[in-house]
């Protein structure tokens, strides 16, 4: 009998009466889980170093941060589906089996990537989601280029304020159109066409940590963000008159006139080494974005990531395992199939064989500052506005 195809995602499968499987089976799957785990999460070391345009590493450095991320919760949402799947292998009438097997994920077979000789692109995007200022667009775009052959990769970092076709930053392109759109978008800039997307929803962190009953991080660097935003006290004047408001805004703009509003926010801080979070301090630790750069924010998510895996190492409740994976899977959304997943883990699961290279767009080397006809701040090419021939051509001689 032909093996059923998982994908990330389920909709629109028939239902029918569910079948349970035993302690002894949900167990194994449990330990593969935890197997799997161990094998493929990727180790990270942060230093102080300050980031240059373009630098070679065959080391496991700062750029794996984006990578470990990005497997492991591809990793984790292929898991929840298998999982689930499994669980209730009878339900979904389009992967309807006599028995499940024992080892649903280990069983899946790898599936080719859609690419040219051994070279495969895989679009990685971070956005905060829900209840979260601008929760739609993507805080983090990166283009993860990989070539099997010559044992390199290069991540292609796109600024979230290039302007792009359809009169609007990229980072909003996802929102408007959806992710195959933003796939597009990086296509025009790069020219590299995207095989697959991953992106990243962070704002179900709060429920997966209190789910686990909080998590142990170790703090990478230490931060203090005295500008972090309250709920709900978006509008707040905090006591000004409005005339004294109409002063501020004659006089600052943007971030400069949201911060004499003291009143709308809180003060988080940390200092480096081990601290213990709860679902809510776990959103603020890695949504903070005043104290420090975006990498160092990517540093924290990873670390909260490490937790997370830690945790789950521990668990004894399967009631709890249940509802952690199905938070980690709500958490990604792909395009990529379980048995291509499997390819890129068997493939590049082990940074530590390959050689990378980072590409960063910059005022510095290709884009120049602006103004959309609103008055928002943008970034477009030195070579012309919508002219992308100079990037592409850049990104050609360096990957």
């Amino acid at each position: 009998m032909t093996k059923p195809a998982y994908h990330v995602g389920i909709a629109g499968y028939v239902i029918k009466d569910p079948i349970i499987p035993t302690k002894r089976q949900i167990k194994i799957e449990a330990d593969n889980f935890k197997v799997l785990l161990i094998q493929f999460t990727i180790a990270y070391r942060y230093n102080d170093e300050q980031d240059m345009l373009m630098r070679d590493n065959s080391k496991l450095t700062k750029k794996n941060i984006f990578i470990g991320i990005a497997l492991f919760l591809v990793f984790a949402a292929g898991f929840a589906v298998t999982y689930f799947s499994f669980k209730f292998s009878k339900i979904f009438e389009k992967h309807e089996v006599s028995s499940a097997p024992s080892n649903v994920y280990i069983n899946v077979s790898p599936e080719p990537v859609d690419s040219k000789e051994g070279v495969f692109n895989v679009l990685l995007l971070g956005y905060g989601g829900s209840g979260h200022s601008g929760g739609g667009l993507t805080d983090s775009i990166i283009v993860l280029h990989i070539d099997t052959n010559s044992k390199k990769y290069t991540l292609i970092s796109i600024p979230r304020d290039l302007w792009i076709n359809g009169n609007r930053k990229i980072n909003a392109e996802a929102s408007v159109n959806g992710y195959p759109s933003t796939s597009a978008a990086v296509k025009s800039v790069t020219g590299l066409p995207v095989d697959n997307y991953v992106a990243v929803n962070f704002s179900n962190y709060s429920k997966m940590i209190d789910n686990l009953g909080g998590v142990d991080v170790q703090v990478p660097t230490a931060f203090t963000d005295s500008f972090y935003p309250v709920p709900g006290l978006e509008n707040e004047t905090c006591g000004f008159t409005g005339d004294e408001i109409n002063g501020f805004k004659a006089k600052y703009s943007g971030f400069e006139l949201e911060k004499q509003f003291t009143c709308r926010y809180e003060t988080i801080s940390y200092k480096v080494g081990p601290a213990t979070l709860d679902g809510t301090a776990a959103l603020k630790f890695v949504r903070s974005r005043h104290a420090d750069s975006d990498f160092a924010r990517s540093a924290r998510q990873f670390a909260v990531l490490a937790g997370v895996k830690n945790k789950l190492l521990s668990l004894k409740s399967l009631n709890k395992l249940d509802s952690t994976i199905g938070t980690l899977s709500e958490m990604v959304k792909t395009d990529l199939t379980l048995g291509k997943i499997k390819t890129l883990i068997e493939i590049f699961g082990d940074t530590s064989a390959y050689t990378g290279t980072e590409i960063h767009l910059t005022t510095e080397n290709l884009l120049n500052e602006g103004k959309s006809a609103e008055g928002a701040y943008i970034l477009y090419p030195k070579a012309g506005n919508l002219n992308f021939t100079e990037i592409k051509n850049f990104i050609s001689q360096n990957i």
